[in-house]
């Protein structure tokens, strides 16, 4: 009877053995990619409701000034030129091309400096109450809005907000991950293809974007011939783990 108790746990940790060594599929290994975090912040709390996020473009001349009211908490991202953020009783903060700056929910002014065109995008939550409303200014333009994000997705609580970019060489890719918030997705440049855990892949072409709930299995891929950029704006509650890698591609 001993000896049959000793081999059943032999064969049992054995199994166990097995399970933890568990190869990497080289499919879901990084390659070809550089991913950069470009700024992040704290939120105490998330608008009550639904909400959903939103990327607005602005196309700002030198010169030209945009004075906004207190609005939800984000990331500015600035694609081409210079962006100048003024917050009362702070020293004015220059932004310049490929750089990002995270802000709170208070009264600001943006400045284009010069000396060329500014291009440049803010990208935040939102309650899905603010559809409706008039943006900040006639050269503000909403290139990407998700779906209602159902309350219960996004539980009450302290959240981190980061921006990163994604810069693919031609075939690149990022590892299979999931993360631990909520994820959203906006095409710089070129074409990039998001493998999703359940479902078809979504392919994103320049200027258009996608969002998925935390948890979700993912892995973004440039199946072009030339480079490609994507930004990922992620919500992450705080205690959840940001990023979880993934051994096998999602599909």
């Amino acid at each position: 009877m001993a000896a049959l108790v000793v081999t059943v746990l032999t064969l049992a940790s054995a199994a166990c053995s097995s399970a933890a060594v568990q190869p990497w599929d080289p499919q879901a290994l990084a390659h070809g990619v550089v991913v950069r975090s470009l700024d992040a912040g704290k939120v105490a709390s998330l608008p009550t409701g639904p909400l959903y996020v939103r990327f607005i473009r602005f196309a700002q001349q030198v010169g030209y000034r945009i004075p906004s009211r207190q609005h939800q908490a984000g990331i500015i991202y600035v694609e081409v030129g210079v962006q100048r953020l003024t917050i009362a009783g702070q020293t004015p903060i220059d932004i310049p091309a490929g750089r990002a700056k995270f802000h709170q929910s208070v009264a600001h002014l943006h400045i284009n400096p010069g000396p060329g065109p500014s291009v440049w995008y803010f990208i935040a939550l939102w309650p899905s109450t603010a559809r409706s409303q008039q943006v900040v200014d006639p050269i503000a333009h909403p290139v990407f809005e998700s779906g209602d994000i159902a309350p219960g997705v996004l539980p009450r609580g302290t959240y981190s907000m980061l921006l990163r970019r994604v810069d693919f060489d031609p075939h690149g890719a990022t590892e299979a991950h999931r993360f631990g918030g909520l994820s959203a997705f906006f095409v710089l440049e070129g074409s990039v293809t998001i493998k999703v855990d359940g479902r078809s892949p979504t392919t994103l072409a320049t200027g258009l974007g996608a969002a998925f709930d935390p948890g979700i299995g993912l892995q973004e891929v440039n199946q072009g011939t030339t480079g490609a950029v994507l930004l990922e704006f992620l919500t992450t509650p705080e205690g959840a783990d940001f990023e979880t890698p993934l051994r096998r591609p999602p599909g």
